[in-house]
């Protein structure tokens, strides 16, 4: 079995609204780690992107009605690896989890990078959500 890391965040915005942004592809490059002036969707409906890591490709899961968040980060002409990710009801706000699967040639050091960039990125999405319901 592969190493992973599940992380999770709680959002004081209610699931409905959490899910409705990160539901829509085009919000990814306002809270993750992607050069926002070149994330643009294909025709395939993949998106694309440079990252901190180097050029990448995008894959979404159709909205749906149950929270599912699953995407695809990839290397042009490299396998697809789908991460899981969820958005729940908390009471009145929501947790959004997203388990890290450890991937091939990655060693301890980049494993736990790439967990430490994926916080960094949810820290930012739950900053960005809750401060769009202040008045």
């Amino acid at each position: 079995m592969r190493r992973s890391h599940t992380i999770s965040v709680s959002i004081d915005r209610s699931y409905d609204d959490v899910y409705a942004y990160l539901s829509k592809p085009s919000n990814y490059g306002h809270w993750a780690a992607v050069d926002t002036g070149t994330f643009r969707p294909l025709a395939n409906g993949d998106w694309q992107a440079n990252t901190p890591f180097g050029f990448r490709y995008f894959r979404f899961t159709p909205p749906n009605a149950f929270g599912v968040l699953d995407h695809a980060i990839f290397e042009p002409g490299q396998a697809v690896w789908y991460n899981p990710m969820r958005v729940v009801p908390n009471e009145l706000g929501s947790e959004v989890s997203f388990t890290f699967f450890r991937r091939d040639g990655m060693d301890d050091a980049q494993f736990t990078s790439a967990v430490e960039w994926i916080t960094t990125d949810f820290l930012a999405l739950k900053s960005l959500l809750e401060a769009q319901r202040r008045p």
